[in-house]
């Protein structure tokens, strides 16, 4: 290297580039291991989340089943829906049972009257049947009305866990935005500083040079400097 090779080396941007880039490197293997370690506790969460979400699912099969055998009951589902009301309705425990025992005992006493095959105890007998069927039936409703504040307790339960989860996305997000901004800040700031090093060191050069001008100037007998600053008047 030749004296002004020597001379030009601190202006040189090779070495506030190489720290620039030592400096970069660092800002991105900090915004990785964070990242990193932000999607890991976001997937950890997610799976807890998830387990919580899975356990109400056979309690919301059971809400589910209730809910839509009210709507039956009530005909919301068409002809099909009341047949399967109907046909679950009749097949409770118990239903076909009452109604035989109360149409035998009244046909029991019909008979003891002489009355058994008149048409007043076949209307009786009819009219015992709807009453017997109205009336369970509307024990029938009540029974599954209860489905309904079930399902919606289940349903809201399982959609608050889907927004917790999508509530921690969102803040897993604006973080690991917030540490990519700073990251790009920190690496425009460097890259800023680096280019700015070789002007820097040229001013503080040429600040060099004058101050060694002057002390020079100053040491010239009859140079008429009196405050360490360079005097050219006079000079041809």
């Amino acid at each position: 290297m030749g004296f002004l090779d020597n001379l030009l080396a601190p202006f040189s941007a090779e070495p506030a580039q190489n720290a620039a880039n030592a400096q970069i490197q660092g800002l991105q293997n900090a915004q990785n291991a964070a990242n990193s370690a932000l999607n890991s506790g976001l997937a950890t969460g997610n799976s807890y989340l998830n387990k919580a979400y899975g356990l109400y699912g056979p309690l919301a099969d059971v809400a589910g089943k209730g809910t839509t055998s009210y709507a039956d009951a009530l005909g919301l589902n068409g002809a099909a829906g009341s047949d399967a009301a109907r046909a679950a309705f009749t097949s409770l425990p118990g239903y076909q049972e009452g109604l035989n025992t109360g149409i035998d005992t009244l046909e029991r006493r019909a008979a003891a009257r002489g009355l058994l095959g008149s048409g007043n105890t076949s209307a009786d007998t009819i009219k015992y049947a709807t009453d017997y069927a109205n009336q369970n039936y509307g024990n029938y409703l009540q029974s599954l009305a209860p489905f309904l504040n079930l399902n919606q307790n289940v349903t809201g339960a399982q959609a608050g866990i889907r927004g917790q989860q999508g509530a921690n996305a969102i803040d897993i997000a604006k973080l690991q935005g917030g540490i990519g901004f700073q990251t790009q800040q920190g690496i425009g700031n460097a890259n800023a500083q680096a280019a700015l090093a070789p002007v820097s060191a040229g001013q503080n050069f040429i600040n060099t040079l004058l101050g060694i001008g002057n002390i020079a100037a100053s040491a010239i007998p009859g140079s008429g400097n009196k405050g360490g600053q360079v005097n050219f008047a006079g000079v041809a």
